[in-house]
This record gives C-alpha cells, sequence and structure tokens, in this order.
C-alpha cells in the first residue's frame, strides 16, 4: 500500500497540543499528550481525505525547546558511536582469534564488562551453543 507523508507541527498550549497540519489548510487538531499528537493527526488527515489511517505517515515536528534539538542530535551522535565501537571490538576480537589468543584473554585485553563479553562471545564451530571454555585458542563465529 502507497502511503502518503505529511507534517504535524505541534506547539504547547496550556495543557494541550495543538496540531496543524500545513499541507490541508485549516486542518487542526489537539492532543493531550506529545506522545498522541501522531495517532491524532493521522486518524484527522485520514477522516479529511476520506482514505484508511494505514495510508497516512505523519512526520511530527515540535516547538520544542533548542535543547530537546541538542539531546536528540547527542544520543545520535553517541548510537553512531556504540555502532562503531561494537565493530572496532568485533574485528580485534577476530584479530586476536587468528594470533590464537583465548576469548578470556581478548575480552580483557579490550577491557569488556561481563556483560559486553556476552555479547561478543563466540559460537562453537557447529554455531548452536556459547563456547563455554576459555582456556583455548577462540574462534570467531561467522556473522
Amino acid at each position: 500500500m502507497d502511503t502518503t507523508t505529511f507534517t504535524a507541527l505541534c506547539e504547547r498550549a496550556g495543557r494541550w497540543w495543538t496540531i496543524r497540519i500545513p499541507q490541508l489548510e485549516g486542518l487542526t487538531a489537539q492532543a493531550r499528550s506529545v506522545d498522541q499528537v501522531e495517532m491524532m493527526a493521522r486518524q484527522v488527515v485520514a477522516r479529511h481525505l476520506g482514505v484508511p489511517p494505514e495510508s497516512i505517515t505523519i512526520e511530527v515536528i515540535t516547538d520544542a525547546p533548542a535543547q530537546v534539538a541538542e539531546a536528540l542530535q547527542a544520543r545520535q551522535v553517541a548510537r553512531q558511536a556504540v555502532e562503531a565501537a561494537a565493530m572496532a571490538t568485533r574485528a580485534a576480537l577476530e584479530a586476536l582469534a587468528a594470533e590464537g589468543h583465548t576469548f578470556h584473554d581478548a575480552a580483557t585485553l579490550l577491557s569488556l564488562t561481563p556483560s559486553e563479553i556476552e555479547v561478543f562471545r563466540p559460537l562453537n564451530r557447529g554455531g548452536s551453543s556459547p563456547l563455554i571454555g576459555n582456556s583455548g585458542p577462540m574462534e570467531m563465529a561467522a556473522q
């Protein structure tokens, strides 16, 4: 099913959020909380156009303080850094495995926490269960 995207501009008005759909002049709605804005906007647009709500996608843009945008940007940067660190850790573990290091030694060299060790723990050759022993050379599971 094809979907059409509409913008929901919303701003706080007392205890409510007012919603304006700029693509459909004069179309407005309100929601009690910001988490209801997308649903309310989708319903009002669908009713106005006479189409199923599933055919509507809503992009919510709130009139929030600048600190909200800064926090969202910082959180996105942090997520990207976590992904990059995970990829670098996996590559380091693979290099250490190729050199014959045990998983325990590799985890220690990389300062992995116990919960991180579980995320990166290699599988047995069959790929069905975690490698329990860590005294011999480690083998990395195929990704």
